[in-house]
């Protein structure tokens, strides 16, 4: 997917667009999400994907991450570090199923990742 369709996807869904300038990176399948920089991911699978976050450990605190759903399942994203989105921490996110459910993180400790923004999904 180009940068142009990405844009076009997060205008469409109200995402957050100060993503736009970071890497891109589509994940076509099950994976571990690379956090050793700043990235926006694309998920595909076409299927529900399995998606691993690692903790942000000490070297990683105020990396930003987006990750949006760019195929109509329901991805689940699960974290050991919590995802803090102003109720208690959870530790698993789950995309609506469709195009466009996003996830905006930035890691705020070593193990806490705090959700600055999200399009649909759910936290558990």
């Amino acid at each position: 997917m180009t940068e142009a369709e990405l844009g076009q996807i997060a205008a469409q869904f109200g995402v957050v667009t100060y993503f736009a300038n970071l890497p891109h990176v589509t994940i076509p399948g099950d994976a571990t999400l690379d956090i050793t920089q700043d990235r926006s991911f694309l998920l595909t699978k076409g299927s529900a994907a399995a998606i691993t976050l690692a903790d942000p450990g000490a070297s990683n605190i105020g990396r930003r991450l987006q990750i949006m759903a760019g195929s109509d399942f329901a991805h689940v994203i699960t974290t050991t570090a919590a995802l803090a989105n102003g109720t208690a921490p959870k530790n698993t996110w789950t995309s609506a199923a469709f195009i466009g459910s996003t996830l905006n993180l930035r890691a705020v400790s070593a193990t806490l990742w705090e959700v600055e923004s999200h399009v649909l999904g759910t936290f558990a």
